[in-house]
């Protein structure tokens, strides 16, 4: 017991620490080792059956290659071409043996074009004389003469197919080829089938042989992935040729070695490669995942089956496995110092004096206008109540500050508007009348009599009185006014009255305004001089915009809702796009202040309307820019209630 006592935890932070880190550190490494065991398994498993799915597949598309040539087979012995050519030289008609052999030369050699695994193509009589004769080089047929042609009654593949019935298909074992009775230098593969062939009366008139090129056949079970090889063997387990980058392989595993699987592999591994199935197999050595996939000849004798031997590495097959390994024993490592560490802080920082900071933090909420409270029933430590506290406190606080930010913003804008509508409208009175009087006295002054001075002199003073008046009427705008008078109209209808109003102005300045608006547009509700005062200040602004380019571009579009799963109408936009300067991102959150502006004529008040006008329809006014790109402002209304929707002509 005195050892226990004396390991015990004594101080707040050595009885936090210790715990914490063990209930965190064991679990996560329980946790860690078993899923990095189950990784490990599960991508071993997932690694080998993706190598025998690879093995069948690969095999699976030569089977049905060789399938393909036999059946190209049974089609060309049917051409009526070659009985025909039989028939002529049964009755030694030499002419028309001549001729029928062309015909046959020429239609065996379209049948014959591209394709890259014949080697020969040939038509042999009941004597076993070749009649015709095609050598395939790189799938360019070429017709061997007819002196050239060579007796193969000897043949065994001769001998077996003239003994088929009809519809029946001879499959030769891959050998090597042998041209005027001698194994053909350097050696070729060759796979032979063959079939019989009958004229209408059932007589035997020859046979059609189909010589395919063994390397291509090797060739189409690649390419191998890095770190595989495979062999090709008989039923026997003979060696048929090997694939992959080894030339020295090439050459002890080559057909004409003769050499057996035996050899290679223990009794029960050989066993298994010969093994009849026609499902992918596989087994385990020491250093190397052997996969077998299965070859059928033909269909109708699945006996005689080849074997696809692949071999991929152990070491290469396991590196994806020993990364991850690696991976995740870092990340494990990392993880058991990262919660190690934060249980030290996390302990130190709790073992302070919590209840101080419990006082200060209660303290600070009191004085943000939390009034004082009592704690909860029930006992509680330090580290409870200051949570409570804390989150009193920012509670109140976010509160706070939220509402004093909403009051000053509410309030500001109260005040602007309300002392630009006072001093809009006590000016627009004060200064109207007396500028009408003096626009009524400029225009008496003028008479036929004064000179040419005078006269200029008087409409100079005119154009400015009429200045002076667009400026009052600006600020008109600005003072309180009765609302607006709304009544169910055509968005596109509205831009298009103002592009007829301004369009002249907008010429005059060398720019060409450039509408588009989408069909089934839904109209909106709203006072339409109003709205035309908004579309000509916006257009006005994006000619004054020193365009780079020659247009000012209005798209009419559908405002629809993103709530709903299927997007429904909910309003009209319409956006008035410039590719002018652009407004300067300092400028953005200034422009709808009144009387800012940047241009050297004018007095700022023409966004401050727009917006006032937008927000009085119950739309929204958003502008966009970027410097040297343009400015795009959009304007969006809401959509007439119960109306149909407008043409948008």
């Amino acid at each position: 017991m005195g050892l226990f006592a004396r390991l015990r935890p004594k101080s707040l932070k050595s009885k936090i620490v210790v715990p914490m880190v063990t209930l965190a550190v064991l679990p996560a490494t329980g946790v860690g080792v078993f899923t990095i065991w189950r990784m490990q398994t599960a991508m071993l498993d997932n690694a080998i059956e993706r190598e025998v799915f690879d093995s069948s597949t690969r095999a699976r598309a030569l089977e049905d290659f060789l399938g393909g040539v036999q059946t190209d087979l049974l089609f060309l012995s049917q051409t009526q071409l070659l009985n025909d050519l039989a028939s002529a030289r049964t009755a030694s008609d030499v002419e028309r043996v001549t001729t029928l052999r062309k015909q046959a030369e020429r239609e065996l050699k379209l049948f014959s074009q591209g394709r890259r695994s014949f080697y020969q193509v040939r038509y042999i009589d009941t004597d076993g004389r070749e009649v015709v004769r095609l050598n395939v080089e790189q799938g360019r047929p070429t017709a061997v003469p007819v002196p050239q042609l060579q007796a193969k009654s000897n043949r065994p593949y001769v001998e077996a197919t003239l003994s088929l019935a009809a519809g029946e298909i001879y499959t030769s074992p891959l050998d090597l080829n042998v041209e005027q009775g001698r194994i053909e230098v350097p050696h070729r593969l060759v796979l032979r089938f063959g079939t019989p062939l009958f004229d209408e009366s059932g007589e035997r008139t020859g046979i059609l042989i189909l010589n395919l090129n063994g390397a291509h056949i090797l060739g189409l079970i690649e390419p191998l992935q890095g770190g595989t090889e495979a062999f090709l063997v008989d039923q026997e387990g003979s060696y048929l040729g090997y694939i992959g980058p080894s030339q020295e392989k090439r050459a002890r595993y080559a057909l004409s070695e003769r050499r057996s699987v035996s050899e290679d592999f223990s009794a029960s591994e050989t066993s298994a490669i010969l093994e009849q199935s026609d499902e992918g197999n596989y087994f385990e050595t020491s250093d190397e995942l052997v996969s077998i996939g299965a070859i059928a000849l033909t269909a109708e004798d699945t006996a005689r089956q080849w074997r696809l031997i692949v071999t991929q590495s152990r070491a290469r097959l396991g590196a994806p496995i020993r990364r991850l390994t690696i991976y995740l024993s870092v990340i494990i490592a990392v993880v058991l110092a990262v919660v190690a560490a934060v249980g030290v802080f996390v302990t130190g920082t709790l073992a302070r004096p919590v209840s101080e900071l419990r006082m200060a933090m209660s303290q600070i909420a009191t004085d943000r206008g939390a009034g004082m409270r009592s704690a909860a029933p029930g006992p509680a430590d330090e580290i409870e109540g200051l949570s409570r506290e804390f989150q009193m406190m920012a509670k109140r606080l976010e509160q706070a500050q939220t509402r004093l930010q909403d009051l000053q913003a509410g309030l500001a804008e109260a005040e602007k508007l309300s002392s630009i509508g006072q001093l809009s409208g006590g000016m627009v009175q004060e200064l109207h009348d007396p500028l009408t009087a003096l626009k009524n006295k400029i225009q008496a002054s003028g008479g036929s009599n004064q000179d040419a001075a005078l006269e200029t002199l008087r409409k100079n003073l005119l154009e400015d009185v009429a200045g002076m008046e667009q400026i009052l009427e600006s600020f008109s705008h600005l003072a309180p006014t009765r609302g607006p008078e709304p009544e169910v109209t055509s968005l596109a209808a509205v831009v298009k009255s103002v592009v007829t109003l301004v369009g002249p102005e907008v010429r005059h300045r060398g720019l060409h305004i450039e509408v588009d608006a989408e069909p089934g547009v839904p109209s909106i509700e709203g006072d339409l001089n109003q709205l035309r005062q908004l579309l000509i200040n916006l257009i006005l602004n994006a000619a004054d915009a020193r365009p780079k380019s020659e247009r000012i571009a209005l798209r009419i579009f559908t405002v629809v809702s993103e709530d709903c799963d299927e997007a429904e109408p909910i309003g009209a936009a319409v956006k008035v796009v410039d590719d002018g300067a652009g407004i300067p991102t300092g400028d953005l959150v200034k422009i709808w202040d009144p009387f800012f502006t940047t241009k050297q004529e004018g007095v700022g008040l023409g966004l401050a309307i727009c917006r006032r006008i937008v927000e009085e329809h119950g739309g929204r006014i958003e502008v966009s820019s970027q410097t040297d790109h343009g400015t795009t402002v959009t304007v969006s209304f809401p959509m007439a209630t119960g109306k149909q929707l407008a043409t948008g002509t």
